[in-house]
């Protein structure tokens, strides 16, 4: 298995696969790369793809550092991978959490990224109204992660059941999800506010959102309109629309890079 040594010594799982543009992908709260197999298939015939299990998740080792540091800390983690493999540009993929994860690494090392695609995503989790108020609430409480992984697990597959691909992936996240170092990262993006810092970024981005939940589109939108990107709403699809609707997503994915290499 491939192993990054960073410079504190911690252990970070990630593979390089094909050639042509970098492209990297970062994987959701709890999960690993493992969501990205449908991506990886598609993606390594043209693109040099990269994939990571942050620090804390997968098969990387311990994240053990204050909330404030997390994101930061798994950005350095990365930055080295990176260096490691003499990576100097790249495009970078993320849904939900590593969507707020490009968005962060973009505004850190905006010299290093040539494109973002973010889904089903957000970039600020502070309420401006009653109805997001209510929403981010049951969003931001960790003690649901405390419950036995079987309970999870059966949750996770109820509420996926029009889409098997992705209800059979997201049950494997929770049946393997890290539960201390899940708790501090969903802690971490709680109090994400990244609007000022968005509004600077000059690279093109794509925006993807599932149609299932009005709320993500609104989160979407502002992303959207912040960064000047375009915005694409999937049709029959849920957080995470990489797998509710892989076919889609790699299309309209695979469209967007061709336009930023042309």
């Amino acid at each position: 298995m491939p192993y990054y040594i960073t410079d504190d010594g911690i252990d970070i799982y990630y593979e390089c696969i094909g050639n042509g543009e970098p492209l990297v992908f970062i994987h959701g709260l709890g999960a690993s790369s493992e969501m990205y197999k449908p991506q990886v298939e598609y993606f390594k015939k043209e693109f040099k793809v990269v994939i990571i299990d942050l620090r804390g998740n997968g098969k990387s080792g311990k994240l053990e550092c204050l909330k404030d540091e997390v994101l930061d800390t798994q950005i350095k983690d990365v930055i080295q991978i990176l260096d490691h493999l003499e990576i100097e540009q790249s495009s970078f993929v993320g849904v939900s959490y590593g969507g707020v994860f490009i968005q962060k690494f973009a505004i850190t090392y905006p010299n290093v990224v040539n494109s973002l695609i973010i889904s089903d995503s957000f970039c600020d989790t502070s309420t401006d109204s009653l109805q997001k108020a209510l929403a981010m609430f049951g969003a931001k409480q960790t003690w649901i992660l405390r419950l036995p992984n079987k309970w999870l697990a059966k949750l996770t597959t109820s509420s996926y059941k029009n889409w098997p691909l992705a209800g059979s992936e997201m049950k494997k996240v929770i049946v393997n999800m890290r539960k201390r170092e899940t708790i501090l990262q969903r802690k971490t993006i709680n109090n994400i506010k990244l609007n000022n810092d968005l509004s600077t970024l000059d690279v093109p981005v794509l925006c993807l959102v599932g149609d299932n939940t009005k709320l993500g589109i609104k989160m979407m939108e502002q992303v959207s309109n912040l960064t000047d990107g375009e915005l694409v709403v999937i049709e029959d699809s849920f957080d995470p629309s990489n797998l509710c609707q892989p076919t889609v997503f790699n299309t309209i994915t695979h469209e967007f890079l061709q336009k930023v290499f042309s």
